[in-house]
């Protein structure tokens, strides 16, 4: 039987998102994230492979568009016990555009109908309903995906893993060519770029909802974890990652520890206004330049390291920023992507350096 999934992403990664899940089925773009279509597990490989996916929904049900009546009755009728341990509680999230439906009402018919009380780990249910139908769906993973895990501590601006690994995917960056973050705070972007290009999936190491769902197979889950560690490759390019601050860099230095990849790095401390000795050619410069409610944008720092930037011939650069850092940095990118990151606006700036 096939499965269908909505893989929801941030805001402005839906083009990196739609490269990942390609390789997985039919793959349909949609606003915040991708409709994909494939055989039975797409749900397992698509909480394994998806590195900008932040949640993976399993549709469950679709049912027709109708008034209070005509969903009470097709709410009852959908069967969740697959998904749903004996006596678990629901959590239920609702989606409304229907005239005649509002979210209160409909959140009460779907509690109504799955008797959502209960006790222990709940079982995370969205039903989004339009004039045309009303979905019923299964949040596969539980808690949000971009948590891997190995980030438990960041910086003053923290990125999430999953913004870092759509950075480097729009900026069509596979691990071949060296990579240079010279902000690199926490960490995320080195790490991320780390495990991407050894081919590690994201997610290894940890356990989701769908392990405790009843019609779980274990035995398929435990073959695809077997399979994709034995795929991965050592790092074929240097991934450099420095910051001025000390602290930040041993945060990075515990959290790539707890990645299993800080042996991979290239670690140390350094202003970003001076080009360090011994980069190697063509390589990509990818970073989150300081900005937001935590740190203050600084369009002197933007100056001087355009001045960095202009001396790294060869180079493409993936930078984050927002407001007029791309005319103080002096550069003329290919592409400015729109991103959100955390609830701020800033764009993503991709393009090479003559």
């Amino acid at each position: 039987m096939r499965e269908v999934v909505f893989a929801a992403t941030t805001p402005g990664l839906e083009p990196a998102l739609e490269k990942e899940a390609r390789g997985l089925g039919e793959v349909r773009v949609l606003p915040g994230g991708a409709e994909i279509r494939a055989g039975p597990g797409l749900h397992r490989r698509a909480i394994l492979w998806l590195r900008t996916a932040n949640r993976v929904l399993l549709r469950v049900a679709e049912l027709p568009a109708g008034g209070p009546k005509e969903a009470r009755r097709a709410l009852a009728a959908v069967d969740l016990s697959p998904f749903r341990p004996a006596g678990a509680p629901l959590g239920i999230e609702v989606s409304s555009h229907h005239g005649h439906l509002g979210r209160g009402t409909l959140a009460r018919l779907a509690g109504e109908a799955w008797n959502a009380r209960g006790s222990g780990d709940p079982l995370s249910v969205l039903v989004r309903a339009d004039e045309t139908a009303c979905t019923v769906s299964v949040d596969a993973g539980g808690a949000p995906l971009y948590r891997r895990g190995w980030r438990q501590e960041v910086s003053r601006a923290p990125l999430r893993e999953t913004l870092a690994a759509g950075l480097l995917l729009l900026a069509g960056w596979r691990g071949e060519r060296p990579l240079w973050d010279p902000f690199c705070g926490s960490g995320t972007i080195p790490i991320e770029a780390a495990l991407s290009a050894m081919g590690r999936a994201p997610g290894l190491g940890r356990r989701f909802a769908f392990e405790g769902w009843p019609g779980h197979d274990a035995a398929a889950w435990d073959a695809e974890l077997a399979t994709a560690r034995a795929g991965e490759v050592p790092l074929r390019q240097p991934v450099w990652a420095s910051d001025f601050n000390a602290g930040a860099l041993g945060t990075t230095r515990r959290n790539a520890r707890r990645a299993g990849v800080d042996g991979a790095l290239h670690l140390f401390r350094h202003d970003a206004t001076d080009l360090p000795a011994g980069l190697p050619p063509g390589g990509l410069v990818a970073g989150n330049l300081p900005f937001g409610r935590r740190v203050e944008r600084d369009p002197a720092l933007h100056r001087r390291f355009g001045a960095v930037l202009a001396r790294l011939s060869g180079w493409r650069y993936a930078l984050l920023v927002e407001g007029a850092a791309e005319r103080e940095l002096g550069l003329r990118p290919e592409r400015a992507i729109p991103l959100d990151n955390g609830g701020l606006h800033c764009r993503l700036l991709v393009g090479g350096l003559p």
